[in-house]
């Protein structure tokens, strides 16, 4: 059977696992946004609670084997089973306030998260150059737009809209259902009080605010990149794209490691602003400079990281380069010319919208 034909065979017995996701995420961006605006945060949280149950019903394997690969030879800090189930429910909740991006306002934004450090972003504008806040997807990382765009920063975020995975994980995972609700999901983060920077287009957007001393957020750990660096991350060996570290050297800004994080019973995010990163002489080596800060912050709260690597080994066949390079084989893996074909399609995309 041929490598195509396989992955199509594979894909219709994913269906009826997409087909509940899609419906779902469809009641949730469509008549749950209404009800989410209305809901206080506590029966928000409670909510999210319960759905997380249901979600994860539908399979933990992949979770349960990335936390036990990003704790090998170290303690928890908690029981996995606390972990496991804290990191459904928080993800959960992070996307039902996504519902909430329109209704945020300078007047709100406290309500829904905190600044912590915001005396490194006041001295790295001093300097005049602008100033990089490298996230990396822990935690409500997109909190970051409203935390700063609400208190009047002027930002731009470098980011794949997200109809762009649409067409990234056509072969593998892309449904009429999951446009639409990607479609939706793009329509509130443009709501959002930043610039849009399409990661997989041109750049020049990204430099135009840090010259005007501006902050650009962006993360390490996206799917996307031309040139790519190794560094250890976790204990373990990661594929890295250099964009972030070439931007960095290039633009001549002010990096500050940053990550956004909610533990399991509180309502409001916090952003974490930490000291600045010294240029390491290469991109690889700063990337792991990054890495090693980046880390423990993982190691701490693994309920706000476990998400993502969850979805990255899930991905891992139709990556151009899989995250970790010590994932087991794939059911399915795209050709490397295949994969890269994918990112120049997603460079492609347009926003109907403007």
């Amino acid at each position: 059977m041929r490598e195509r034909d396989r992955r199509r065979e594979l894909r219709r017995g994913l269906r009826p696992s997409f087909l509940v996701k899609d419906l779902g995420g469809l009641a949730l961006y469509y008549p749950g946004q209404a009800l989410a605006r209305r809901l206080p945060p506590a029966v928000l949280r409670a909510v999210a609670t319960s759905g997380a149950r249901l979600v994860r019903g539908l399979g933990d394997a992949d979770a349960r084997a990335e936390l036990a690969a990003i704790f090998a030879g170290r303690p928890l800090p908690r029981d996995a089973e606390a972990i496991l189930a804290d990191s459904f429910a928080l993800t959960l909740y992070n996307e039902l306030e996504v519902l909430r991006y329109p209704s945020l306002s300078p007047e709100s934004i406290d309500e829904v998260c905190e600044i912590d450090g915001r005396e490194h972003l006041t001295a790295a504008l001093a300097e005049g150059r602008g100033a990089i806040l490298l996230i990396g997807h822990f935690g409500a990382n997109q909190m970051i737009m409203p935390a700063l765009g609400h208190r009047g920063y002027a930002m731009a975020q470098l980011s794949a809209p997200p109809p762009v995975w649409g067409e990234i994980l056509h072969e593998t995972r892309t449904t009429p259902l999951w446009e639409r609700v990607l479609a939706r999901r793009w329509q509130l983060e443009k709501r959002l009080p930043v610039k849009h920077v399409n990661v997989f287009r041109f750049l020049r957007p990204a430099f135009e605010v840090l010259r005007a001393n501006g902050v650009l957020g962006l993360a390490f750990d996206g799917g996307g990149g031309k040139k790519w660096a190794q560094v250890e991350l976790l204990g373990r060996t990661a594929n890295v794209s250099e964009q972030p570290a070439q931007i960095w050297k290039r633009s001549g800004a002010v990096l500050l490691p940053t990550y956004v994080v909610r533990a399991p019973n509180e309502g409001r995010h916090r952003v974490v602003i930490t000291e600045p990163l010294v240029w390491q002489g290469s991109s690889g080596a700063s990337l792991q400079a990054f890495a090693r800060r980046f880390e423990q912050w993982v190691w701490g709260a693994p309920e706000n990281y476990l998400h993502f690597l969850t979805m990255r080994r899930r991905v891992r066949g139709s990556d151009a380069r899989p995250f970790f390079t010590d994932y087991p084989p794939a059911p399915f893996a795209l050709a490397p010319e295949e994969a890269e074909a994918l990112l120049l399609r997603a460079g492609e995309w347009r926003d109907d919208e403007g």
